[in-house]
């Protein structure tokens, strides 16, 4: 058993995650009301691990998810930018001083991710990229079963690829907030004067994602829009990394199956055979709450290398 930590800007979210995946006991508390400082948010982190440890003595280890840039050594949160209390924070160390008989691993949220979806998205791929579209843009990157982190331990950072017509990064065409704007301004065009979604009075991509499967036309060309960002992105990955596998996951990806032909398309009208022979675009596979899952990941994968 593993105690993941999935610390958000909202919610922190405790919750004892078992080697098959399965979520036994979770409890949550406000991100804010404890982050007003470092010590008062180390202590949360303490006092809960103390209690779940406390009932489930076959813990193992605990895994952190966290937002925001890491030490290379993976143990001090560097930058969160809406976690600025606790910048600097050695936040391993920490909690090894007072666990010292348990793995202890904290990485960023969206490589935790992608370690969740190795071991439980049931795609049995050892080399892939993690795609998480949703209210930002995140990615994770894995070669060989391990997290591909880089020279100062931040690579993978899908949403800051300068991509599309108008040249900015990725997470500012297909964060949730952005692609919402998007949508909004597109059906200001008289063209488009005919969607279902003009009589929504608070749109969401959640919406949009009705609408086209309702087969509204405007709706449809809205995901095959993502489609070709999402294609064009794969391609600049592929050719850096050498991977051509890619799981896309978060809230817009889970409407993978309306814009997965106009990737598919659009990235291999770039490819040589070379990329185009092995390349595959998956969903992601994890249903449960992939924060905790993917921060169980992190012990799983320390205990793999043994």
């Amino acid at each position: 058993m593993i105690l993941g930590i999935d610390i958000g800007g909202t919610t922190v979210k405790f919750g004892i995650v078992t080697n098959k995946g399965e979520i036994l006991a979770t409890e949550r508390h406000d991100t804010l009301e404890n982050a007003q400082t470092s010590e008062d948010f180390m202590g949360l982190l303490i006092d809960i691990s103390k209690k779940y440890i406390a009932s489930y003595p076959q813990v193992k280890g605990i895994g952190i998810g966290i937002p925001g840039q890491l030490s290379l050594d993976r143990t001090t949160l560097v930058q969160a930018n809406n976690l600025g209390a606790l910048n600097g924070t050695k936040i391993v160390p920490i909690l090894k001083e007072t666990f010292p008989d348990l793995i202890v691993r904290m990485e960023n949220d969206a490589n935790c991710t992608a370690l969740g979806e190795m071991y439980f998205g049931g795609h049995e791929k050892d080399n892939f990229i993690m795609i998480a579209l949703g209210t930002g843009v995140g990615g994770g990157v894995i070669v060989h079963r391990k997290l591909f982190i880089g020279a100062k331990g931040n690579a993978g950072e899908v949403g800051f690829l300068v991509v599309g017509p108008q040249r900015q990064v990725l997470e500012n065409y297909l964060g949730q907030r952005h692609l919402t704007n998007y949508v909004k301004e597109e059906l200001k065009k008289p063209v488009n004067g005919f969607s279902l979604l003009h009589s929504e009075d608070e749109l969401t991509v959640e919406k949009v994602f009705h609408a086209a499967k309702a087969g509204d036309r405007f709706a449809l060309n809205v995901w095959d829009y993502v489609g070709e960002l999402i294609g064009e992105t794969v391609v600049g990955l592929a050719h850096a990394y050498d991977i051509t596998q890619f799981v896309i996951g978060g809230g817009v990806g889970k409407a993978f199956e309306l814009f997965e032909a106009s990737a598919k398309k659009t990235a291999l009208s770039y490819f040589s055979p070379y990329y185009a022979d092995t390349f595959e675009l998956l969903p992601a596979g994890c249903e449960a709450d992939t924060g905790l899952i993917g921060a169980a990941s992190l012990v799983l994968n320390e205990l793999e290398t043994f």
